[in-house]
């Protein structure tokens, strides 16, 4: 089974379609803010959250028992697919419904492998895999570059490295952020 949670009215062919918001006429009508959630551990194989979880959890516990829930579903090497917008583009500050931003390095904290090599180092970070018991591995992490920058990267005004430089110095470059990770168990 694969679940796209908060489908809204992008509902995905072979998916289970879970939203909140009855007039999108989900699969399965649920808050994902309440947990526990009603699928069995380790029963699914996919998740993908497509600009969800920068709405989800105002409360920080909330926020960690919707963690703990995606994870508890998964099955060993189930995937999570993730797209937030980036926090340094004015489409993340547009909509008063955003309640936490992310970075490639929010999702690093979800590994127990980096937290012990954190913890190893002495380096100042939030161990989140520890503290949740949770444990995902990152596969991949891309980016969707704004209109008027993605332009430039395929007129080859830019190259994709120069472009990721920019966009540690300027907001506006990047629109949103791509994850993969995979449930380590």
């Amino acid at each position: 089974m694969k679940l796209n949670i908060g489908s809204g009215f992008r509902k995905m062919d072979g998916y289970v379609n879970v939203d909140n918001f009855k007039e999108c006429e989900p699969d399965v009508l649920m808050n994902l803010e309440e947990t526990p959630w009603q699928f069995d551990s380790n029963s699914i194989s996919e998740i993908t959250a497509i600009h969800v979880l920068e709405h989800l959890g105002e409360q920080r516990e909330t926020f960690f028992n919707i963690l703990k829930e995606i994870y508890r579903v998964l099955k060993h090497d189930g995937i999570f697919r993730i797209s937030v917008p980036f926090y340094m583009h004015p489409t993340f500050y547009t909509d008063p419904t955003h309640v936490r931003s992310f970075t490639s390095g929010t999702f690093k904290m979800m590994s127990k492998k980096v937290n012990k090599d954190w913890m190893e180092r002495n380096v100042n970070a939030t161990m989140l895999a520890f503290m949740l018991d949770i444990d995902f591995e990152t596969i991949e992490i891309s980016y969707k570059y704004d209109s008027a920058w993605a332009k430039k990267l395929n007129d080859n005004e830019i190259s994709k490295e120069d472009l990721l430089e920019i966009a540690q110095e300027r907001w506006g470059v990047i629109q949103e952020l791509n994850v993969v990770l995979k449930a380590c168990k």
